[in-house]
């Protein structure tokens, strides 16, 4: 396929469908397991019946852990379990998210990146449901790999 032919293709024909979400008072310590577990770095936050509310990067969970972290100091472990433990999502969630549906085409999401410091975009469909996920290691693949692997199957960090 030529540039052209994979701009023109829809969100749905590449979005992630296999998600791991989080409702609005899934705890921090969860949705950290889950990112180090899963090695993924974006986590939607829906209700129970797949309204989307925010997204949670796993940018926004190391900015509230503590730079001692890495040197494994004892204070800052302390300090991390505590903040982990009593944080919510909907405490550190982004809630203004761009979105796509999944008729939109791909050409739209590089635009979004491009002019965003994000990377990921929620799928929704016209009533707010999550559909799946974009992501630029999405993008990523489908550009670069010889024979794209067209499936709405594909896991996405």
């Amino acid at each position: 396929m030529n540039t052209m032919d994979l701009l023109s293709l829809k969100v749905k024909e590449v979005m992630s469908v296999e998600l791991f979400t989080a409702s609005e008072d899934t705890v921090l310590k969860e949705i950290n397991s889950i990112f180090e577990r899963e090695n993924i770095h974006h986590i939607p936050v829906v209700t129970e019946d797949s309204i989307f509310r925010g997204m949670i990067s796993k940018s926004d969970i190391l900015l509230l852990m503590d730079w001692g972290t890495k040197l494994n100091l004892p204070a800052s472990l302390r300090k991390n379990t505590f903040l982990l433990t009593s944080n919510l999502a909907k405490d550190v969630m982004e809630t203004k998210v761009i979105s796509v549906s999944p008729d939109d085409n791909i050409r739209k999401c590089v635009q979004i990146f491009r002019e965003n410091y994000f990377r990921a975009l929620p799928v929704l469909d016209e009533y707010d449901h999550l559909m799946g996920i974009i992501t630029t290691y999405d993008l990523m693949i489908l550009a670069y790999t010889e024979m794209p692997l067209l499936s709405t199957e594909n896991i996405s960090n």
